[in-house]
């Protein structure tokens, strides 16, 4: 099954395919296997639960659209963007294991697309950089970067 993510203002940010999560242009970016969610070298970087994407600070990255795990009501979502080519899946890793889960504190100081590419790593250093709702993630990309 594929479904988009949706950050906190309703903007897609990453694809969901079965197990795999891609991002916008469909490269796969990371794993989801039970309730953990892994990077592409199999380390531990969040959660997804009742269909919503935490950080590994257990804050929320994004939702599915059916998600009923999210801490406050879900904004309006935009409309989805077409489906991209999706490449091949790469092999998953040896999974590590996940830390013990900490209390949450709501939304994310991430945004999700810019999580999953650094693998989820937050002394990364990129900030959450909000965009509107319409503007193209990728053009929200090249302001990280």
């Amino acid at each position: 099954m594929v479904t988009w993510v949706y950050d906190e203002i309703g903007c897609a940010g990453a694809i969901l395919d079965d197990f795999c999560i891609r991002d916008l242009a469909g490269h796969t970016v990371g794993w989801v296997f039970g309730l953990s969610v892994f990077s592409l070298k199999g380390e531990h970087i969040g959660w997804f639960e009742d269909g919503v994407f935490f950080d590994i600070h257990n804050n929320v990255l994004g939702f599915i659209p059916a998600a009923t795990g999210l801490p406050a009501e879900a904004p309006a979502l935009a409309p989805e963007p077409p489906l991209p080519a999706f490449s091949k899946r790469p092999h998953v890793p040896a999974l590590r294991g996940r830390v013990a889960r900490p209390a949450g504190r709501g939304w994310s100081g991430y945004c999700i697309a810019s999580y999953l590419a650094q693998s989820g790593v937050p002394a990364s250093g990129l900030p959450y950089l909000p965009h509107m709702a319409g503007q193209s993630r990728a053009a929200g990309s090249e302001l990280q970067r």
